[in-house]
């Protein structure tokens, strides 16, 4: 088949929209903390992030990087500001579920171990939205088992903060609900790019059917994700292929489908770049100091673990 071309710039368009939509969904987790945020420092921090998922390992490789400049950047409870992203991803995971799950209701074609799908979509959306509901009951701060996190030694006080931030989310409850509709929304739009994608390379009659897609792409998103790759690159291609086979279609085209995908994430993640030359020495400062930090980290307790302290007493000097 001649390449569609219509189909890759309405891909494009679709995933670039979606993609910006997530930030804006941070960005509303972020202020609703009240730490001094713009919607241009989210895209900024979220485009340098995209760029480096195909960089560190896993398709989440630039969460590390996004934290550590928004914790370079704020100044005050920086922990909490860091776990944002932490939250922000697991709402993203959420909405990817719940579109799939929703899909369920819907898909008459037969799909191949249908009900194992099934039960893990259905399993995760309602494992996420139960843990979200507990995350904004009013007991939850003040619970027996928060004060007992809080008094862990060293990170006790990072939980603290925390607890303060979950307070803030209960006063702003209709933000956190946007941020999950918004979760659906951004990846019922990607997902549509993927099928853009499909389309870009096959005909109608040789890619499984629209609705099919939201059912199974979830599943092989997240296979992205969780499998240590820069940028989940062969994890979801295999992932995609199995889907397709699922749904009784070719998976070789299921591979053109993610090859298309591929090209047009890495556009998205061309802007990225822009605001990554724009910081390129501050990025790098950053990241050494990091990098440092960790080797100093790992010295230091190489040393207690050596040190003439660290070693039993002798007989003798037991005895004395």
């Amino acid at each position: 088949e001649p390449i569609h071309w219509q189909f890759l710039v309405a891909a494009f368009v679709l995933c670039g929209s979606s993609i910006i939509l997530t930030f804006y969904r941070w960005y509303l987790l972020v202020v609703a903390l009240d730490f001094p945020f713009k919607f241009s420092d989210a895209l900024r921090l979220g485009f340098l992030g995209y760029l480096f998922n195909y960089v560190a390992p896993g398709a989440v490789g630039g969460d590390v990087v996004k934290g550590v400049l928004m914790a370079r950047e704020q100044h005050g409870r920086r922990s909490v500001a860091v776990a944002t992203i932490l939250l922000d991803r697991i709402l993203g995971l959420m909405g990817l579920l719940i579109v799939g799950a929703g899909a369920t209701l819907l898909v008459a074609d037969q799909i191949d171990h249908r009900n194992e799908i099934v039960a893990v979509l259905w399993g995760g959306s309602i494992a996420g939205l139960t843990g979200l509901l507990v995350m904004l009951h009013p007991a939850t701060p003040k619970s027996w088992w928060m004060k007992l996190l809080i008094r862990i030694p060293k990170a006790g006080g990072i939980i603290a903060d925390i607890a303060d931030g979950i307070s803030l989310y209960q006063q702003r409850r209709a933000i956190v609900a946007l941020t999950v509709v918004l979760s659906v929304i951004g990846h019922f739009g990607i997902i549509s790019s993927f099928y853009c994608c499909a389309r870009v390379v096959a005909t109608a009659a040789e890619t499984p059917s629209y609705v099919t897609h939201l059912l199974l792409i979830p599943l092989a998103e997240i296979v992205g994700v969780i499998v240590p790759l820069p940028g989940g690159v062969g994890a979801l291609e295999a992932a995609v292929q199995k889907s397709y086979e699922l749904a009784g279609a070719n998976p070789g085209i299921g591979l053109l489908a993610v090859g298309a995908y591929r090209v047009t994430t890495i556009l998205v993640a061309a802007i990225g770049s822009v605001y990554y030359l724009a910081s390129k020495r501050q990025i790098q400062e950053l990241l050494a100091e990091e990098q440092a930090k960790s080797e100093a980290t790992s010295t230091s307790k190489d040393v207690d673990k050596n040190s003439p302290s660290s070693t039993p007493a002798s007989t003798d000097e037991r005895d004395t």
